[in-house]
């Protein structure tokens, strides 16, 4: 993950660097909030750290509220045990206190990206609740093909979540490869039915880590030779690139999408194209077709 550090103390910038670089994600360190809102377009951060402690630290919030559009990005606010954080900023997704422990960092990154995905979901289901009744095109309607497989270049999953709501209502059986929590697919899709093999990170030992890529190969073999129209979807493949490598995954993709399963199988990839070169997007579609959202371009 791209990891944003907003801390004018550059002991605690070379601190959390390190902590979030030894894990593999991405880190860049600003010391004030001007260079901080101009890093968010740049860098695109999936996370942000911000220091309240320093000089105007929550005007980097207020700008962020008050940019247009708004800049919606799960931040997790670092301040001394007596600062009060503000309650009515829905960006801060948690928080830690000086003095804080390797720990407590990595912890954070997960809660702030868990809690950030469970409130589009709701948003989303929300959104779903209210508006009109309106016909829902099927698969065929869309292009897509049960046994074909399918590469998105989005960012965020609206697409394949679109895509993985048409083969459930058409009877298909889904497996969704994630990072989100089991209960977040089931709010979402509202099916106890639809398996998920989710990539959360878990302390092992001391350090963070996830299924290794062996694994999650196993488990789609397995879900596949036990499902008679087995549907695979990847709701972020950056994710599984952020942790593993962009060759190491896209082999994995590679391997799985050219096996021969003795029967049809269909797999979905959503990524964000950001950092992908023209080699890697047509590693991908040499052996999967482009789908376009038309609602999400």
């Amino acid at each position: 993950m791209r990891i944003l550090i907003v801390d004018d103390n550059i002991a605690l910038q070379e601190i959390l660097t390190e902590v979030v670089s030894e894990v593999g994600h991405s880190a860049k360190a600003v010391s004030t909030t001007e260079s901080a809102f101009s890093s968010i377009e740049s860098f695109r951060p999936e996370v942000v750290f911000l220091d309240i402690d320093m000089p105007n630290g929550l005007s980097l919030l207020d700008n962020m509220q008050n940019s247009t559009p708004p800049v919606d990005v799960p931040v997790v606010v670092i301040r001394s045990w007596n600062r009060q954080i503000p309650q009515d900023i829905s960006m801060i997704k948690c928080h830690i206190e000086k003095p804080f422990t390797s720990y407590d960092v990595l912890n954070s990154i997960t809660k702030a990206h868990t809690k950030d995905s469970e409130t589009d979901e709701h948003a989303n289901a929300a959104a779903k609740q209210t508006e009109p009744n309106k016909k829902t095109e099927t698969l065929a309607e869309t292009g897509v093909s049960f046994g074909k497989s399918y590469v998105i270049f989005q960012h965020g999953p609206s697409a394949v979540n679109s895509l993985i709501s048409k083969f459930d209502k058409e009877g298909y059986n889904l497996l969704i490869i994630t990072a989100r929590k089991k209960k977040t697919i089931m709010e979402r899709f509202r099916n106890e039915k639809i398996a998920s093999l989710t990539l959360t990170i878990k302390l092992l030992g001391g350090n963070f880590n996830i299924y290794g890529l062996g694994t999650m190969i196993d488990n789609v073999d397995e879900f596949i030779k036990n499902s008679s129209r087995p549907v695979i979807a990847f709701d972020d493949l950056n994710r599984i690139i952020d942790r593993n490598g962009m060759n190491s995954a896209l082999t994995a993709i590679y391997q799985l999408v050219t096996k021969r399963y003795g029967k049809d199988a269909t797999f979905l990839v959503s990524v964000d194209p950001v950092g992908f070169t023209t080699k890697d997007k047509e590693i991908l579609l040499n052996h999967m077709q482009q789908y376009h959202d038309p609602v999400g371009e």
